[in-house]
């Protein structure tokens, strides 16, 4: 069987490896006694990682889009295959290979076992995917593609789809494997164990992970003793915090405080185009969101590329179409522009020329999205809509996303595999049922796109899509994120893949 590595991305960008220069002495690890660049000993092999995003559970099945948990359980469990920016790579499984247009198979390593020493085995493959799709949470329309699915064999699996599917691996890259005798354990879920590099030691939601190496890792052992994820929602105290090497990488610099940053002597910014971006959501059955007259007035009210300069400087860029533009198939479409006039008109058309109450909600442990929902309900305000802002922490926020209880809602998200059908497909689809949206013309669109195998078909289709989308206006596509990660200079090994989902088993602490 011959190893497929399917290509699912034209212009990703390429994973930029930070190689941090040493400069001076002040901070860092010391001890141990070694010369400048040495790696420290291996009791202070320890390092504090600061999110952008907030923790608020550890069980991915049930919302496996999270940044924040993927960052922390991508160093604990593993997929299939993984995504790199470019192309698609092995994991727990060495090949695959479309043996018919509708069967897909896998070949397991036969090498691994968990962190507690069971050894991995398609049955884990098998309950996985029971457990993923038995949760019909954001995954749910990509893989409903999924006809059956079954171990063969201790080591090979086979996953039959309902249509020819071109996508369906990339989105195999976001299911963690697990343990089949625990697929239907919520508890085991909350605070699993993997075949990864690192093990849970400590967890408390919102407020820190703390990972340990996972000694009889079946790869390469991590470097690093201890990691530690630690949410400080404090833009100052990050700061602060990698000033004086309390915490050693911070991911997500705002703007306003890249000069703070270059300013200090032992640390070093890299920035790399993502695969990350922002949107406002409509809940699209909602008085008066269900009227595309009022959304669209809602999306000319807005002056992006202003709000976007004064808030993010040259960190983001406009977004040209419904998903980042680094992704195969997100193409430039003809979207409303800024128009606080025209805005106005629409409004009375729709029979609210004295506007109407609104609300947002947002998730107050994403720093300097308070900034961006008050720019956007100061220009709300100028057409006469008034919007109550609803911050919350990122449990309540969540529970009340999946709920649908909001009118708008902003928040990034991820185009993962490098390709429009994981984005647009799996948000914006009727079965998605995301945001109140449905439109069955892009639907068929959509399906077309994801079952053919032609480049130049499916550009020809997502550019239908897209067009559809702009003139519905189910959300306001915001900003492309260019990732950024500060990190003292005695950090090395670090990768930042665009995903942000970055692989900690490289990253080890020398002697400043």
């Amino acid at each position: 069987m011959t190893t497929l590595r399917t290509r699912l991305a034209k212009a990703a960008a390429v994973a930029a490896v930070v190689g941090l220069a040493l400069t001076g002495c002040a901070g860092g690890g010391g001890g141990g006694g070694g010369a400048a660049g040495d790696p420290l000993p291996d009791d202070q092999q320890v390092l504090t990682f600061v999110p952008n995003y907030g923790i608020q559970a550890l069980d991915i099945s049930k919302a496996p889009l999270e940044i924040g948990m993927n960052q922390v359980l991508s160093n604990v469990m593993q997929p299939l295959v993984r995504f790199d920016g470019e192309s698609i790579n092995p994991v727990l499984a060495t090949e695959w290979e479309w043996t018919t247009p509708t069967s897909l198979e896998f070949t397991l390593r036969e090498d691994v076992t968990f962190s507690d020493g069971t050894p991995f085995t398609a049955a884990d493959v098998v309950g996985s995917l029971d457990r993923y799709i038995a949760q019909q949470q954001a995954l749910a329309a990509s893989l409903s593609v999924i006809k059956d699915y079954q171990a063969t064999d201790d080591h090979t699996v086979v996953i039959n789809t309902n249509a020819p599917t071109g996508t369906l691996v990339g989105i195999l890259s976001m299911v963690y494997i697990g343990q089949a005798a625990h697929s239907t354990d919520d508890a085991w879920w909350a605070e699993p164990i993997g075949t990864g590099a690192f093990v849970i030691d400590d967890y408390v939601a919102d407020d820190h992970v703390t990972l340990v190496r996972n000694e009889d890792y079946w790869g390469e052992k991590a470097k690093l003793n201890t990691l530690t994820f630690k949410i400080i929602p404090d833009i100052n105290a990050k700061m602060t915090g990698l000033s004086n090497n309390e915490v050693q990488v911070v991911n997500d610099v705002p703007f306003d405080q890249i000069a703070s940053i270059e300013s200090m002597p032992d640390v070093e910014l890299t920035q790399i185009d993502s695969l990350n971006y922002w949107f406002v959501w409509f809940e699209n059955e909602h008085t008066p969101l269900d009227d595309v007259r009022v959304r669209t007035a809602l999306w000319e009210a807005l002056d992006i590329p202003t709000i976007l300069k004064s808030l993010y400087g040259d960190t983001v860029s406009p977004m040209e179409s419904f998903c980042p533009s680094s992704a195969f198939g997100c193409l430039p479409a003809d979207l409303p522009e800024y128009d606080p006039e025209h805005a106005k008109e629409l409004l009375a058309e729709a029979g609210y020329a004295d506007g109407f109450e609104t609300d947002i909600i947002f998730n107050t442990g994403v720093a300097g999205t308070n900034n961006l929902v008050q720019a956007m309900i100061s220009a709300w305000d100028e057409i006469g809509v008034t919007v109550e802002p609803k911050g919350m922490d990122a449990a309540t926020w969540l529970a009340e996303f999946t709920a649908l209880n909001w009118d708008m809602d902003v928040q990034p998200n991820q185009t993962i595999t490098g390709d429009a059908d994981y984005t647009l497909n799996r948000l914006y689809s009727c079965a998605a049922a995301r945001l109140g949206y449905c439109n069955p013309e892009l639907d068929a669109l959509m399906t077309q796109a994801q079952q053919s195998t032609d480049e130049a078909e499916r550009t020809e289709l997502y550019q239908q899509v897209v067009d559809i989308m702009a003139e519905d206006v189910p959300a306001i596509p915001l900003f492309q994120v260019k990732a950024n990660v500060a990190a003292r200079s005695n950090v090395q090994g670090l990768e930042i893949p665009p995903t942000e989902f970055i692989d900690f088993s490289t990253v080890y602490l020398t002697q400043q």
